[in-house]
């Protein structure tokens, strides 16, 4: 996908501005490849600048708005693991 594509991709859903700068992020880091992403929100909180409340929050958005889909991931104790984030 070019940018101009992911850009207008973007643009096309009502959202505010933190989640689509959330999901245009995960596009990118996602290559294109295999639209999954692992990542905690810690992490994706601090490369985008936003608290991690606000992230959390506007990772549900997209999740709601059918975007995205959020996998939890566990250790074989039962421990959290990152997310796994699969772009649709």
């Amino acid at each position: 996908m070019n940018d101009l594509t992911r850009y207008k991709l973007c643009a096309g859903f009502h959202a505010p501005a933190a989640a689509k700068l959330l999901y245009c992020y995960l596009l990118d880091i996602s290559g294109g490849r295999h639209n999954s992403v692992v990542i905690s929100v810690k992490n994706l909180a601090k490369d985008m600048g936003l608290s991690r409340s606000a992230t959390s929050r506007n990772l549900h958005r997209l999740e709601n708005l059918g975007m995205i889909g959020i996998v939890p991931r566990y250790t074989e104790d039962g421990g959290r693991l990152s997310n796994q984030y699969t772009l649709k």
